[in-house]
């Protein structure tokens, strides 16, 4: 009985210190404001979060798992074996999430002149790896103390 206490008691601890990360809007000096942008990348980082980040993070697999969570969890764990931490899957998360990102804002860009039109006007995003370079730092899963300066 005392095995089974113990073993519950550990679970509940190491439940307990899961941080669940959130897809919160970033914020903008006016000059870089495209809330298109903002509203897509919210919307793909809050489906991250819940089909791939959480169960993999959880340890709890899915019945049946989304493709992204399985790339996830095998980036894991030929990095880290089962010994990944949040930390490890913040910074997992943050290399599959805008590479997959990139495609489906690239996606978004081309079959939407609006939003086409309104990056041109930001004279500072040339290309897809500049956006990605701009908003990376804003939408990371990792906990950052500062912003990437280049943008600033």
């Amino acid at each position: 009985m005392r095995i089974l206490l113990f073993i519950l008691v550990i679970f509940l601890v190491s439940c307990g210190s899961v941080e669940k990360r959130e897809a919160l809007r970033a914020d903008h000096d006016n000059d870089m404001n495209i809330p298109a942008i903002d509203d897509f990348i919210v919307s793909q980082k809050k489906k991250y979060i819940e089909q791939c980040y959480m169960p993999v993070l959880k340890r709890i697999p899915s019945n049946s798992p989304h493709p992204c969570e399985t790339s996830l969890f095998q980036l894991l764990e030929r990095r880290y074996s089962m010994n990944y931490t949040q930390e490890h899957t913040d910074m997992a998360a943050d290399e599959l999430f805008f590479i997959d990102l990139k495609e489906r804002l690239k996606e978004k860009i081309n079959s939407d002149p609006s939003l086409r039109n309104a990056i041109r006007r930001k004279r500072k995003l040339k290309n897809m790896d500049d956006i990605i370079d701009y908003y990376k730092p804003k939408y990371t899963f990792r906990k950052a103390d500062t912003e990437t300066k280049q943008w600033q």
